[in-house]
């Protein structure tokens, strides 16, 4: 068997819809995706190096000889071009056919934080070349922003089981690696072991670089595992997360490993009445301001509020960070209000430089009456004083 799966019609319609819905409310006559995470989410496919385009009534998806196989066993509905000349040329000559047959110009959008000026430059060139010589209106290139951030937002039933399926992943690899962490085994030996044991259960990948994070060290939010050597009566701090079937997990547990002073047990009942506050009171009709603060007012409450600088959470899907956002600046009424469906992350944490941090993340689903806790490993401190023995 190949391993492929190609998805269904009934999760694939119900997603160009919305994407086509908001082309014509920006009134667009096509749209042009670059970004893997887009491609995957509204025809299937999961390589790279590709490019879709799509009109009211058509998906073309372009690539080369490499993925050829690949596009035809994982996509449904789309037209598969494999380019024998530069994928501007290829582009613009797929657009002609769509100008042609409407008989008028053509607004294309484009995600603007995602294509290059140059590749812009090239598809701008090509397509005057090409409409000049047939005499056909010019194609108008319109950036976008964030093209599909808002059409990905909300997911459906069958994403919110992958992502429940790349959390189990995740945490069936941690509870396999901190079973064993001892006293001298390194940070970056400790990430490689979750990687390992991750891809060993099923994931293509980790959703990020995991952070392990020893002692100190675990003061700083997003360190890099380096040769230090795990010591005793210190945090430990594991971010990590899976990539399975193209959907991510992120979570966060910090072991305090030992006899850890009284300062960091008090830090770390803080950071965890922070997040059991938010997941309890966390709902639809919120705005990313109005969940971050549930959280930042218990810290800021015990004293420690400028040691939390970060944001609450994020919205997580098949990128490790999308939309929504659970922000001190996500206010706006429109754009930043949460609803079901929306997976997030809650994740407070307090860092004390010279001294450590703790951070507590879970993996959320908005219901309609609040949340929905995906992640199910302990974050009590017993467990986390108790779990590498």
């Amino acid at each position: 068997m190949s391993g492929f799966v190609k998805p269904s019609n009934a999760s694939l319609l119900p997603r160009l819809k919305s994407l086509r819905t908001s082309m014509r409310q920006a009134k667009l006559d096509a749209m042009l995706l670059v970004h893997p995470a887009d491609l995957a989410h509204v025809s299937g496919f999961s390589g790279h190096d590709a490019t879709l385009l799509v009109t009211d009534r058509k998906v073309y998806l372009f690539t080369d000889s490499r993925y050829d196989e690949q596009a035809r066993l994982e996509t449904r509905g789309c037209e598969v071009i494999v380019r024998r000349k530069s994928m501007a040329i290829e582009i613009a000559t797929r657009l002609l056919v769509e100008i042609g047959s409407g008989g008028k110009g053509y607004r294309v959008g484009f995600d603007a934080g995602r294509v290059t000026v140059d590749v812009l430059g090239n598809l701008s060139k090509r397509t005057g070349e090409l409409t000049k010589k047939r005499k056909l209106p010019d194609v108008e290139w319109v950036p976008q922003p964030d093209t599909l951030g808002a059409v990905r937002e909300v997911k459906d039933s069958g994403e919110v089981k992958a992502i429940r399926h790349a959390i189990e992943v995740a945490e069936s690899a941690f509870l396999a690696v901190a079973s064993h962490v001892r006293a001298g085994v390194t940070e970056a030996r400790l990430a490689g072991e979750l990687i390992l044991e991750m891809r060993s259960l099923g994931a293509s990948d980790a959703s990020f670089e995991p952070i392990v994070a020893a002692g100190a060290n675990s003061s700083m939010p997003h360190y890099r595992p380096r040769m230090v050597k795990v010591e005793w009566n210190a945090p430990l701090l594991f971010d990590w997360g899976a990539l399975v079937q193209g959907y991510c997990s992120d979570i966060t547990r910090t072991l305090l490993l030992g006899d850890v002073t009284k300062r960091m047990k008090q830090v770390y009942d803080v950071v965890l009445a922070a997040n059991c506050r938010a997941i309890e009171k966390i709902k639809p009709g919120m705005t990313g301001a109005e969940a971050d603060k549930l959280a930042r007012d218990v810290i800021t409450k015990s004293g420690l509020g400028r040691r939390f600088g970060h944001s609450l959470g994020h919205g997580l899907g098949r990128d490790v960070h999308e939309k929504p956002r659970l922000s001190q600046t996500a206010t706006d009424a429109k754009t930043d209000v949460l609803r079901p469906g929306m997976v997030v992350t809650i994740e407070p944490g307090v860092y004390i430089p010279g001294v450590g941090g703790v951070r507590i993340e879970d993996d959320v689903v908005i219901t309609r009456t609040g949340c929905e806790v995906l992640t199910t490993l302990p974050k009590d401190r017993r467990f986390a004083e108790t779990l590498a023995g």
